[in-house]
């Protein structure tokens, strides 16, 4: 598997406003190794979640290449890419997006595959998060922190190669915001994946080992 969980090459997409053509992404390039966590900040608009949504294949890009574990993905079907976001990567949202009718353990059962239940054990992982007591609970009986560690906890689930995370601390003080953080770096260090973090918090900065800016299309 190559060292590089994320290469994106040449990125380019537009969209039409009316009889106007904007240009979001501009020939964007992009490499994150294994055990490397980096951040995308730049201001609201640049096309930092546009970004981070074309490296999780849930949007296609116009122009160049997008590889995921050292493969190139841009060309695949639809159903392949399903294939490719279940079993390499993590998505970490900017609101949990739990379901209110699941209880905390079982919102990680849910969406783990089966090849993953002897690799990864829930119940250790809940402890390692600092949210076991939050096993048995509702959604609606969990702080904002403790529903943001679950949805965390549910990206780690099915051990990804690469973790995504939109604006994980927008919902969260500062001190939870921070926590959160630290608990994706940890996963990236202590396991050696990779992780892209597109945020505001600059307060968070000093957890990443790279700082990208987005703006006018170009990625710094």
């Amino acid at each position: 598997m190559s060292e590089y969980r994320l290469q994106l090459e040449e990125i380019r997409k537009t969209f039409r406003d009316g009889s106007e053509t904007h240009t979001v992404l501009d020939g964007v390039s992009l490499g994150v190794q294994k055990g490397e966590f980096a951040a995308i900040v730049g201001p609201s608009g640049s096309g930092k979640s546009t970004l981070l949504t074309i490296a999780g294949m849930l949007l296609s890009p116009d122009s160049g290449t997008v590889s995921i574990a050292g493969e190139n993905v841009t060309q695949a079907t639809k159903k392949e890419w399903t294939k490719i976001r279940r079993e390499h990567l993590g998505f970490i949202f900017q609101n949990h997006q739990l379901l209110p009718y699941l209880k905390a353990r079982e919102q990680l059962t849910m969406f783990q595959l089966k090849e993953y239940r002897d690799k990864v054990n829930i119940d250790e992982m809940l402890s390692e998060l600092d949210i076991e007591a939050c096993r048995n609970q509702y959604p609606s009986e969990m702080s904002g922190g403790q529903k943001q560690r679950v949805a965390i906890a549910r990206a780690f689930v099915n051990d990804p190669d690469l973790i995504l995370a939109d604006e994980p601390t927008a919902s969260l003080d500062g001190e939870h915001g921070r926590q959160v953080v630290e608990m994706i770096r940890m996963e990236v260090k202590k396991y050696g994946k990779a992780a892209v973090m597109v945020t505001h918090d600059e307060r968070v900065l000093d957890l990443v080992d790279c700082v990208y800016r987005l703006e006018k299309g170009k990625l710094i």
